[in-house]
């Protein structure tokens, strides 16, 4: 499996000499293949592709031409798939800004015979030519991209290469780009995340400007060491038959287990980490259980003593990723993604704002929450994929708060908010989406009316709040209420009715309680309090409930 690339390449017109500029054309060709779906910082690689460029056309000369060229937008798993989306023109920022935004990666990363292309778009031109490389890994096309460098430079192409390493983890991969700046005199530097990568862009093309920029790589290429030394096995894994092989994943696992007389799995016996794997394994007949991720697969395996053996398997999955956006708001953050299968199976969830998953080749359904707010969308993974679901989610905030009075107090213990749909006709009920404790309850609900009963002790209102996509309702209710304290000698009941007398010259019970101190919320109104003592001994007493204040009643 190839190791994702990054790789955006611009081609920069140079300087005759150290003092002079020329008018210089220039080519940005930009990686768009399927693994700029990775994620770096919290963001997508393509995000981070996006504001690199757009720190490299801050800085650009406006007498130099620009045009973009592109790969891997087109077509999954093919090579040739390059092409000069803006023709070198005179500098535009908004029209390449906009050619980028548009690409949506889906292919492979043929990064030498970008820059062959390159140079054949600019081969109309007399003037030197800088090519700036970003990449966070290894060519999976060419065999060797700085063999191609050196080529076109010795071809007499003005042909100068200052490489950025974005992330890059893969020895084997920093040593390819390193070679790609040495062949043509460029320098190289590494960015460990986005904003070192804008960071060392802005170097680049100081570079090309002429400033003088210290190369991060060695003069000299150094020695590669053996992976394998004092090791007798290599596993290689990928996710399709034909496909490069999966590189720099140290959460890939190989499993050892000792087969049984019956053929099945038996003890445990090594454990091997990585993307490839080198380890040490004892001699003997295994199945080799492979887990990467959401994939499991099973091999059987022997490794034979004194001879190194390798295991090279087919996952038959593909990454998925997806961008989660809240409608009106932009990124989705504090959300949860689940994955299941078409028939309801579950396979996995997710709590990051950019999820990955790796799934086995089939059919799924993806789900985005957020709170009471929920989308789906089905979708398909073919074995060597690198995909993007996206999903937009209608989700707001509705934050409650309550005051006993118009001018207070704020009620801060005791609250309950229950949040209801509204009902559609006098036959239907609300329905119930949510119910919080705190003096501030915050839900995260899809736009539209609901019907919100704030209650404290006996005291509740109903009231409307509407909630739109992307923004945060913050509501203060009057509940227009106040505090009874009730005290009766030890072991009364006390009963609250209202003051008021139906037809059947009946009150309405309101509460029964059991506490000889009790101080109890009720809505703003004229209460009649019993007090029973012992049973048998029964006192009635009227009170009126002021909104903000306390009435007392006190029985001996």
């Amino acid at each position: 499996m190839r190791r994702f690339i990054l790789p955006f390449l611009v081609a920069v017109f140079g300087f005759s000499g150290a003092a002079v500029a020329q008018t210089g054309d220039a080519i940005l060709i930009l990686d768009a293949s399927g693994s700029m779906w990775g994620q770096v910082d919290g963001q997508t690689k393509i995000s981070a592709a996006r504001k690199a460029v757009d720190s490299i056309l801050s800085k650009w000369k406006t007498t130099d031409r620009l045009g973009l060229m592109a790969y891997g937008h087109r077509s999954k798993g093919d090579c040739s798939d390059i092409e000069l989306v803006v023709p070198v023109d005179a500098f535009d920022a908004e029209k390449i800004r906009s050619a980028v935004r548009r690409l949506s990666p889906k292919g492979k990363t043929p990064m030498a015979d970008s820059l062959r292309a390159a140079a054949q778009a600019l081969r109309a031109s007399e003037n030197k030519a800088t090519v700036i490389l970003v990449s966070d890994g290894i060519e999976t096309c060419s065999p060797d991209p700085c063999a191609v460098a050196a080529e076109l430079k010795k071809a007499g192409v003005n042909f100068t290469a200052h490489v950025i390493g974005f992330d890059v983890t893969d020895p084997a991969a920093k040593r390819q780009l390193q070679c790609i700046a040495r062949a043509t005199g460029g320098v190289y530097l590494d960015a460990s995340n986005a904003s070192g990568l804008e960071n060392a862009l802005g170097k680049a093309v100081e570079a090309t400007q002429g400033t003088k920029v210290q190369s991060q790589a060695p003069v000299r290429p150094e020695a590669e060491p053996d992976p394998l030394k004092g090791r007798n096995f290599r596993g290689l894994a990928r996710l399709a038959a034909g496909a490069d092989p999966i590189s720099g994943e140290s959460g890939l696992a190989w499993i050892f287990f000792k087969v049984r007389p019956d053929g099945k799995k038996g003890e445990l016996a090594a454990s091997v980490y990585g993307a490839p794997a080198n380890g040490e394994v004892p001699p003997g007949e295994y199945i080799v259980e492979v887990n990467y991720r959401q994939v499991t697969r099973e091999f059987p395996f022997k490794v034979e003593k004194g001879k190194l053996t390798e295991l090279d398997v087919v996952l038959d999955a593909g990454y998925v990723t997806s961008e989660g956006a809240i409608e009106g708001a932009g990124k989705a953050d504090r959300v949860t993604w689940d994955v299941h299968n078409v028939n309801g199976a579950y396979v996995a969830t997710d709590y990051a704002a950019l999820p990955r998953f790796v799934l086995p080749a089939g059919n799924y359904v993806l789900t985005l929450t957020k709170g009471a707010s929920k989308t789906r969308k089905e979708f398909s993974v073919a074995a060597g994929d690198s995909i993007n679901v996206s999903l937009t989610l209608d989700v707001g905030v509705l934050a409650v708060s309550a005051v006993y009075a118009a001018d207070g107090p704020k009620i801060e213990q005791g609250i309950a908010v229950e949040i209801n749909r509204p009902a559609q006709n006098n036959a239907d009920k609300p329905q119930w989406i949510a119910t919080q404790y705190d003096a501030v309850s915050r839900f995260e609900v899809p736009a539209g009316s609901y019907e919100v009963v704030v209650s404290v002790g006996h005291a509740k209102r109903s009231f409307r709040a509407e909630v739109k996509s992307g923004d945060t309702a913050r509501v203060n209710f009057n509940l227009d209420a106040g505090i009874a304290g009730i005290r009766a000698p030890e072991g009364s009941t006390i009963e609250i009715y209202s003051a008021e007398r139906d037809i059947n010259n009946r009150r309405a019970w309101i509460a029964t309680h059991y506490d000889s101190d009790l101080s109890v919320a009720l809505n703003a109104g004229n209460y009649v309090v019993v007090v029973i003592v012992k049973g048998d001994k029964k006192s009635e007493h009227a009170i009126s409930v002021v909104p903000g204040k306390r009435v007392e009643v006190s029985v001996k």
